[in-house]
């Protein structure tokens, strides 16, 4: 008999649950629509009670002005220092910059080149010099191959002698 009673529970269980269900979807059906102009509208008034809120960009800048002055001998000396540290940082890495371009870097590879070389220990021209002659193909000019080219220019590195004996064997000049 209990589980009789457990059986008719479950069942006004179900039932109850498919009310709620059935509740909740005209719910959502009958849910008010609102066109697009009267929410522009209303997104334009919330934005004139903000806008009136807020001050005038010229009270900003005088407030900041005002606040600028109010800073002590040692604020304003400190953020000088921290301008004087950023511009002198700007200054390093386009004296790098600079370096690595003269040392024969293709421009597509400077900012690894940079990077690569800022992580070593040492002077950075020092650096410089030692990791481009580790690596040389940072350093080797672009080739395009053009149309109706008979042959592909050799790349650095080839065996000169090979190529010397080859040119003795046509003919051409050493």
């Amino acid at each position: 008999m209990a589980e009789e009673a457990t059986t008719t529970t479950d069942k006004d269980q179900d039932t109850t649950l498919d009310s709620k269900a059935d509740s909740n979807t005209t719910a959502e059906k009958q849910e008010k629509l609102v066109p697009q102009s009267e929410v522009d509208k209303l997104i334009d008034k919330k934005y004139a009670e903000w806008k009136s809120k807020s001050p005038a960009d010229d009270e900003l800048k005088a407030f900041k002005e005002w606040k600028k002055s109010q800073q002590s001998e040692a604020e304003k000396a400190a953020e000088r220092e921290q301008e004087f540290a950023k511009l002198q940082g700007e200054a390093e890495t386009l004296k790098r910059e600079n370096m690595a371009i003269k040392a024969g870097v293709n421009n597509g590879d400077v900012d690894y080149v940079l990077f690569k070389v800022g992580k070593m220990e040492g002077e950075f021209a020092d650096n410089l010099k030692a990791f481009l002659a580790e690596n040389t193909k940072y350093t080797e000019p672009e080739t395009t191959t053009v149309d109706g080219m008979k042959h592909k220019p050799p790349k650095s590195g080839d065996d000169d002698a090979i190529v010397a004996a080859a040119r003795e064997a046509a003919g051409l000049k050493k």
